[in-house]
């Protein structure tokens, strides 16, 4: 353990405000749906290009909550490696430093990265940078090291850039990960829209091209929820986009 750290104690890193680092897509940004097939290819490029350039394990650390998915389908790929949580600390909207936990059996524990490993922070999407250039200082004042960036997609403007990454885009969607395929259900039905009316069946079909598995009765739930808000019309039994064509 870094000589000094407790993890209880005080954080000597300038705060920020805790909006800084909440990611919201911009109004209109177009979306992508990301299949799991695509998803375990880009994890398995980036554990590649992590593998060249480390030929021993490495601390992954995971931003919660998205990095923290996608960090442990790194350490599937990266044998004997850890892999740690980390959390910006809130206090009344400002952030005072940063924590570090380990998980074992349903339990998340204060830690510090076991010494001696490169240690790698871990996003799914690195847009501006701003997120990731937050965890980068305050993890490097924290344990001494020169952390490194990894994530699956980033742009190729984002500053800081990432070390690893599988996508970068000069125009980056917002990705439709496929863990969030219900949550950004806004998102998801704006994809599978695009070329069309679709009924509830076809959604299915389609979303199950993609490898998700949702029960008709709860997609039917998500879509009526989504009318409600006016985010989509239906036409008999078919949904459309606002301002799409009427279904024929």
């Amino acid at each position: 353990m870094p000589a000094g750290f407790d993890p209880s104690g005080p954080r000597t890193a300038a705060d920020v405000s805790v909006s800084d680092l909440v990611f919201r897509a911009a109004a209109g940004r177009r979306a992508r749906m990301v299949s799991w097939r695509a998803y375990q290819q880009m994890a398995a490029d980036v554990a590649a290009q992590i593998r060249r350039a480390h030929s021993g394990p490495v601390t992954l650390v995971g931003i919660l909550q998205g990095g923290w998915i996608t960090a442990q389908s790194l350490a599937d790929l990266l044998p004997a490696s850890t892999v740690l949580a980390a959390a910006a600390r809130q206090r009344d909207q400002r952030t005072d430093g940063l924590e570090l936990f380990a998980g074992t059996d349903g339990l998340l524990q204060a830690t510090a990265p076991p010494e001696g490993q490169p240690v790698i922070v871990v996003d799914e999407v690195v847009g501006s940078g701003r997120t990731a250039r937050f965890f980068l200082t305050h993890l490097g004042q924290l344990t001494g090291c020169e952390p490194q960036l990894a994530c699956l997609a980033a742009a190729d403007t984002a500053a800081p850039a990432p070390h690893f990454t599988a996508w970068t885009m000069s125009h980056l969607p917002a990705l439709v990960l496929p863990w969030r395929v219900l949550r950004d259900i806004d998102q998801s039905a704006a994809c599978l829209l695009a070329a069309g009316p679709l009924t509830t069946a076809q959604f299915d079909e389609r979303l199950r091209d993609l490898g998700h598995d949702i029960d008709p009765d709860l997609l039917d739930l998500h879509l009526h929820r989504l009318a409600a808000r006016r985010l989509l019309h239906r036409d008999g039994n078919r949904w459309r986009l606002p301002g799409a064509p009427p279904a024929e």
